[in-house]
């Protein structure tokens, strides 16, 4: 058995990645679960308009790319890159979400595509789903989300085509 890394120790650690994550760096994002069922998809499992649920907002810390100017044939727009990372036992037992590749995340009035999810971040580098010793040493403590900045447009879920929808008549002169 182990000196360090018991129960009493991811204690401490939970209360204090908690304290540090939600109160003192208090950065959030708006989190978007995607609805497999109602997102109708095509044969090859893509589909034109996907449905997602309510947005949760949840602390996270963020590392953000720089900013890529690309051009094509629809113009020039810009892209980047950023990582997510939360806190497991936030998203587990406070919010009940695990994150998928497919999902959104809203932050600073851009939208994030999730990429990869990868939680292999283990306290005193022992897995406790996986160590022969149980579940008395070692916790996952994090899960990192890799995303690429995509168009609001793609995601229906900003309407961003908005007018005067009251004005019905026709205003372009006829005959010109």
């Amino acid at each position: 058995m182990a000196l360090f890394g018991g129960q009493r120790d991811m204690s401490l650690f939970r209360t204090l990645n908690k304290e540090l994550i939600n109160d003192i760096i208090d950065t959030e994002v708006y989190y978007f679960k995607l609805v497999v069922d109602e997102s109708n998809t095509n044969v090859y499992g893509e589909s034109g308009k996907k449905v997602y649920y309510n947005p949760v907002k949840i602390p996270c810390l963020i590392e953000y790319g720089s900013r890529e100017v690309v051009s094509d044939d629809f113009g020039q727009y810009y892209t980047r890159t950023a990582e997510f990372r939360f806190l497991r036992d936030s998203l587990k037992d406070d919010k009940d979400i695990f994150p998928q590749i497919g999902d959104i995340v809203e932050w600073n009035n851009e939208y994030f595509m999730i990429d990869n999810v990868a939680s292999s971040q283990f306290f005193a580098g022992k897995n406790p789903d996986t160590w022969d010793g149980g579940e008395e040493q070692g916790y996952n403590l994090s899960i990192v989300c890799s995303a690429h900045m995509t168009r609001q447009t793609t995601l229906n879920l900003v309407d961003n085509r908005f007018g005067n929808s009251n004005n019905t008549t026709n205003t372009i002169p006829v005959g010109i």
